[in-house]
């Protein structure tokens, strides 16, 4: 027994260490560090310390994970404030009276429509040929329906008050006419009445067309009109205004001075003192019509002032 004790005390020294480690590795394989109880606690209790007192590597990488709020509202730009046009003129102030008055001094016209000028062409709608044909329109005049245009237009009356009124003219000069009196309009140019020559105005004692006569008395603004030259009927030379391309314009303050000296329908207004609803020879409203290549008869050797002709 002696002998067997003898020998298992080295052989159990052996097991002891051989499972405590101490042993080599397989060959190739890496070298496996064993730390003491006592280097395992001091490394934890370091690492325990510098975790609370400094954030660790991994820590300070890592993007946030709080959700950043983006601005949905777009940012206001600051512009300078724009000032609103002024409003259009409603009404002027009436014209006052003058030495000479035509028969009717506020005819009762009919109202403006829509904004500005309004200015329309339109072919000759039958209600009015109907009350043009035997007045103003005749057989045996140089032109006929078709070569003619409506021209319709908001004007400033003497009145102080925007209205609408028409003319009867060529084809040719339908839009030079729109665009004139679109001029006057704006430079607030006063018109008494603007009505075309028809039945209404009855017909010339002196030969063809409706009485033109009367048209001028009543201050009418017209155009065509199959009729002779005002004054010289004897004649029987058409006037510019049977052919639709002549335009008279506030025949009382525009007067009319005919070969023979005659003045039609007034004296008054040939002094040629501005006033309102007067052309004057460079004004801006014989400008409006000569701009649109239309000739003006206030500058004839025997004006015609109120006339306007292509």
């Amino acid at each position: 027994m002696s002998v067997r004790r003898a020998y298992a005390v080295p052989l159990l020294a052996v097991l002891v260490a051989s499972g405590c480690g101490g042993g080599a590795s397989p060959v190739g394989g890496p070298a496996k560090a064993t730390l003491t109880p006592s280097a395992t606690a001091s490394t934890a209790t370091s690492s325990s310390t510098s975790s609370s007192t400094a954030p660790s590597a991994t820590t300070s990488a890592r993007p946030s994970t709080t959700p950043r709020t983006r601005m949905t509202t777009a940012p206001t730009r600051h512009t300078a404030a724009t000032q609103p046009p002024p409003p259009a003129a409603a009404a002027l102030s009436p014209v006052p009276r003058a030495g000479a008055e035509p028969t009717v001094r506020f005819p009762r016209n009919e109202p403006a429509v829509g904004s500005g000028a309004n200015a329309s062409v339109a072919p000759v709608p039958d209600a009015l040929w109907n009350r043009m044909v035997g007045y103003s329109w005749t057989a045996g005049c140089p032109v006929g329906r078709s070569q003619l245009r409506y021209v319709r237009v908001n004007f400033w009356g003497f009145d102080g008050v925007r209205s609408r009124g028409g003319v009867v003219v060529n084809a040719s000069i339908a839009g030079a006419t729109a665009a004139a009196f679109t001029r006057l309009y704006a430079l607030q140019f006063r018109i008494r009445q603007m009505k075309p020559m028809d039945s209404g105005w009855g017909r010339n004692p002196k030969g063809p067309g409706a009485n033109d006569y009367a048209a001028m008395n009543a201050d009418n603004t017209s155009a065509f009109n199959c009729r002779y030259v005002g004054g010289q009927e004897a004649s029987k030379v058409y006037s510019k205004h049977a052919y639709g391309t002549a335009i008279d314009v506030n025949d009382f303050e525009n007067p009319y001075v005919a070969d023979n000296g005659t003045v039609y329908p007034d004296t008054y207004f040939l002094r040629r003192a501005p006033a309102p609803g007067v052309f004057t020879g460079g004004g801006s409203a014989v400008g409006a019509f000569t701009s649109q290549g239309l000739r003006w008869g206030g500058s004839w050797s025997h004006p015609d002032y109120q006339h306007f002709e292509r």
